[in-house]
């Protein structure tokens, strides 16, 4: 048994209690290595951190019930992958990824496109970006690693699809249907019609002038659909921090929006504060579109 576990496990918690004796809980979590190093041979991830990772995926009450509970094997492999070891990968690639045609076989794709899919998730699975950890890590361990995997591969291979029914949408166009809403009363309507192009070049240079740390919490939590807990496992830190982090990017990217609208329109304050209550109210939605028109 690796030592430590239990000290790693406490420590990821920052210092929350588990509810059971930590000599039980190193018992447990000895177990749980055991076993997940027994379903993939070779594949050698560090003990402790392999606790530290269990422990940012469990929630705050009842760890121990919650940790018998997750597919502790798969979350192994997720966190090696994540690691970069070599045997992981491949281990990845020989018995997970194939799920990809599994889960595209009903959309009835051209090989090339199927060959896309399966590049694309083997990329955002494996492979790290500039400011953020392979997408691996963020995987829960709630359900199978194999579902998950096929979950991702059908999501990305209709965002493609989507993405090729609609080049002919300009972006200007796109950019202005997340301001103008239906039920907008007839100045908010005016406004934002006449100044759509002021409105469609600040929201992009702000998103622009945010931090790269920014900008990538906005994806993965608008873009890509993650939870506060999956991006707090993701970039390693507690979920209260993850939170944190989306809140001031969010509010970041507002506050720079309405810097810059205010420099280049010649608009009252009131005037400016409504249009910016509305873009605050659907950041839900319409941030996901725009990250994906101007930043993907």
């Amino acid at each position: 048994m690796s030592p430590g576990l239990a000290q790693a496990f406490v420590a990821a918690r920052e210092g929350a209690l588990v509810g059971e004796p930590l000599a039980t809980l190193e018992e447990r979590l000895g177990r749980g290595l055991s076993t997940a190093r027994a379903a993939w041979p070779g594949v050698d991830l560090d003990g402790a951190r392999f606790a530290t990772h269990l422990a940012r995926h469990l929630p705050a009450d009842s760890p121990a019930e919650a940790l018998e509970a997750l597919h502790v094997a798969d979350l192994y492999l997720a966190c090696a992958c994540a690691e970069g070891l070599p045997l992981a990968h491949a281990a990845f690639e020989a018995r997970v990824l194939p799920e990809v045609h599994v889960a595209v076989a009903r959309l009835k794709l051209p090989p090339s496109s199927v060959d896309e899919v399966r590049q694309l998730v083997r990329q955002k699975m494996l492979v790290p970006g500039p400011e953020t950890p392979a997408r691996l890590a963020a995987y829960p361990g709630t359900g199978p690693l194999s579902g998950w995997v096929r979950a991702a591969a059908l999501w990305i291979a209709l965002d493609l699809r989507r993405q090729r029914s609609n080049q002919d949408v300009s972006m200007e166009d796109s950019t202005l249907s997340l301001l103008v809403d239906p039920g907008d009363d007839p100045e908010l309507v005016y406004l934002k019609t006449t100044y759509r192009a002021e409105f469609n070049t600040a929201i992009t240079q702000a998103l622009a002038n945010l931090s790269p740390r920014e900008r990538n919490t906005l994806r993965l939590k608008y873009l890509d659909g993650l939870s506060i807990d999956q991006l707090g496992a993701l970039y390693g830190v507690h979920r209260a921090t993850a939170a944190r982090w989306v809140v001031a990017a969010q509010q970041a990217l507002l506050e720079e929006t309405r810097r810059l609208l205010t420099e280049r329109l010649r608009l009252t304050g009131s005037q400016l504060d409504s249009v910016l209550r509305l873009i605050s109210s659907q950041i839900d939605v319409s941030l996901s579109r725009l990250l994906r028109s101007r930043i993907d």
